[in-house]
């Protein structure tokens, strides 16, 4: 999504009902203190959702391909007064540049199918990850590149993830997973 349509569509009135901030919350079972990863984060709709939820010591890293959708999260960030979250810029490629371990959880909203190499990202995703950690994968029908449903857990279990519950139904779920031993 262009930069400059990241808070028209990803922040609406219509996502804030249908796919609400409190259904990732809940599915990344947040822990204050806790550090998390979003792969995508555009304008930051859901990253300060869940950077308040982890106050006073969580840290979320917030990454994006877009350093437009990077300097629209900064703004929102001063607007809330959110100080525990770190920008990341990536590349388009699925490589994540952060350290091996530092996440007790990621997620990601309506990107995944965005990715070139999907299955490349979310080996990304098991190397960032703790060995108990979560990847939280949500995805909206109404997006253009919407995936089935078996379409995720075959490229998390091809990746090295089994799927561990799901929140929401067909049409706007949101699939939290577990990396294999």
């Amino acid at each position: 999504m262009p930069a400059k349509m990241g808070n028209a569509i990803a922040a609406g009135p219509y996502r804030s009902r249908v796919q609400p901030p409190s259904m990732i919350v809940e599915a990344l079972d947040i822990r204050p203190g806790m550090e998390i990863v979003e792969l995508g984060c555009g304008s930051g709709f859901y990253t300060i959702a869940v950077a308040k939820a982890i106050q006073p010591a969580g840290l979320v890293f917030a990454v994006d391909i877009q350093q437009g959708m990077l300097d629209k999260l900064k703004v929102r960030m001063d607007q809330e007064g959110v100080e525990n979250i770190i920008p990341v810029l990536a590349d388009a490629e699925g490589h994540i540049p952060l350290d091996d371990g530092v996440a007790d959880a990621v997620f990601s909203i309506t990107v995944l199918p965005e990715i070139p190499d999907p299955q490349k990202a979310l080996l990304q995703v098991k190397r960032i990850l703790k060995d108990d950690g979560i990847f939280v994968n949500a995805e909206f029908l109404l997006d253009p590149d919407f995936p089935l449903r078996r379409t995720v857990v075959k490229w998390a279990r091809q990746a090295g993830f089994t799927l561990n519950r799901q929140v929401g139904n067909p049409l706007r779920h949101v699939l939290v997973f577990t990396k294999d031993e």
